[in-house]
């Protein structure tokens, strides 16, 4: 009895040291079912890994990442999220708008809309996307040529943009929102 009861006393302590942190996991849990519930509106990328590193920080004022498994730590696709101010419907959305980097791949019909979108754009957005580019390069060490970059970034934050209500709806012409709501159709397939 006693052994048990020391056993329990140390515990005791371990629970009242760790209470805090529990409630935060708890938290975290709870906003993790947020993912279940996108994989399942959006089951084509299901098997991607999303890591919750929120009590970290945010990572050079990213926000989030999405790795391409060219690119990832793992090998593996998957999703860091950084910033403790991404909560609810924001990291909802926000997870949705990384998601889509992957949909080109895994859609053929995803990555012809994707092409028309670019091909469709306003003079103005294609300054704004030159804009983007320089303030990248000059802000978060951006090394990538501009082609390369529009194509791996600009372009789907223009189309995360509108999907997930990032930017703000004027900014893009009704086609554009056309074309993009086709695709969101696609990824909830």
């Amino acid at each position: 009895g006693a052994m048990q009861k020391q056993v329990g006393q140390i515990s005791g302590q371990a629970q009242d040291i760790s209470q805090a942190r529990k409630l935060e996991r708890k938290k975290v849990m709870s906003e993790l079912g947020v993912l279940s519930s996108i994989k399942e509106e959006y089951p084509m990328f299901s098997d991607i890994t999303v890591r919750d590193l929120r009590d970290q920080g945010t990572l050079d004022e990213r926000r989030m990442e999405y790795y391409s498994p060219e690119d990832s730590p793992t090998g593996e696709e998957m999703i860091d999220i950084f910033d403790p101010e991404l909560q609810g419907e924001e990291l909802q959305n926000a997870i949705i708008g990384e998601f889509l980097h992957s949909a080109p791949k895994r859609s053929k019909e995803y990555a012809e809309l994707r092409d028309v979108i670019q091909s469709i754009k306003t003079p103005q957005q294609i300054q704004d996307d030159i804009s983007r580019y320089e303030y990248a390069k000059e802000n978060y060490g951006e090394k990538r040529p501009f082609e390369k970059w529009l194509d791996v970034s600009g372009l789907d934050a223009f189309i995360r943009g509108y999907a997930v209500k990032q930017w703000e709806p004027e900014y893009y012409t009704d086609e554009q929102k056309l074309v993009i709501d086709m695709m969101m159709n696609i990824v909830r397939e």
